[in-house]
């Protein structure tokens, strides 16, 4: 099996779907409702166990029972939970999260702030056949992505706003959310943000864009690789989904084209289930999805 380290936030969710986001300060009922757990980091590292890797996640949590319960859903998906630390003084983190009918969703979340503590484990750990890691803890981001370079392994950078200059330079691949790449290149049109790249990083670069699909560079040229058309019920955990099978595929051995399929596909198909993690495929489920991969400049 091929191993995959993901590093960064995870989470407790507790989910809602509505006719409607809230907008108003009054009482809402919801047509349906779960606890899951979540983050960039954790939706991540399922996603890529459900696809076939033998993943490890580096997590900080509290020892509460917000933590508990984050640590049991990961080991339930076996998930080598061995590098995530438990703090007595840090609060778990979890969020509330409303789903429209739609599939946009809202998200309110509550999370300490992480520091340079424990960063010890990452040197402690075997070699894995790559290496994914989100920005909401830049620190340990970077010193993924360090190891990741100094074994020559794709180190993949989930760069959501705010994202640090050396992050993205410390990364062999950085996929950026829309918000991600406006807000580091301070660039409004999604285009020129990602040109404005190509002559000041050596990463290999890419923007996602939910139904728009990504966008990356060949030869200073802009690509577009469309997802498949399918339709959304619960956009939640969407990106994780695509992070985590861009990494497997890397991991794999694919091109980075090939990846970008892979992880569109997997994307895609989360996005028709409600639930956020609750919604995430295996690999045999996306060898029975019929899709037509659309390419265009």
């Amino acid at each position: 099996m091929t191993k995959i380290l993901v590093a960064g936030l995870a989470t407790l969710d507790l989910i809602f779907r509505l006719d409607n986001l809230p907008k108003l300060g009054e009482k809402y009922r919801a047509i349906e409702g779960l606890l899951s757990g979540g983050g960039n980091a954790g939706n991540a590292a399922v996603a890529t166990a459900r696809l076939g890797g033998k993943v490890s996640i580096f997590a900080t949590l509290g020892q509460d029972d917000v933590g508990d319960l984050i640590l049991k859903g990961f080991q339930k998906e076996g998930i080598d939970t061995r590098s995530v630390i438990q703090l007595n003084d840090h609060q778990s983190s979890f969020s509330s999260i409303s789903i429209d009918k739609s599939g946009e969703r809202q998200i309110i979340n509550c999370r300490n702030t992480l520091s340079l503590e424990n960063l010890d484990v990452l040197q402690n750990l075997p070699i894995q056949d790559g290496y994914l890691a989100d920005s909401r803890w830049d620190q340990a981001a970077v010193a993924t992505l360090k190891i990741a370079n100094h074994f020559s392994k794709p180190g993949v950078l989930d760069a959501e706003a705010p994202v640090s200059y050396e992050a993205v330079s410390t990364a062999s691949h950085v996929a950026f959310s829309k918000q991600g790449l406006r807000d580091f290149t301070q660039i409004n049109d999604l285009l020129i943000g990602l040109k404005s790249l190509s002559n000041r990083l050596d990463s290999w670069i890419c923007v996602t864009d939910g139904p728009a699909g990504v966008y990356y560079l060949d030869k200073g040229q802009p690509r577009n690789v469309q997802p498949p058309q399918v339709l959304a019920v619960d956009t939640l955990g969407a990106g994780d989904v695509w992070h985590g099978a861009f990494v497997l595929g890397l991991a794999e051995g694919k091109s980075e084209l090939d990846s970008v399929h892979f992880a569109n596909l997997a994307a895609s198909l989360k996005c028709t289930r409600f639930g956020g993690r609750a919604g995430m495929p295996t690999r045999s489920q996306l060898s029975h999805f019929d899709f037509s991969v659309i390419e265009s400049e």
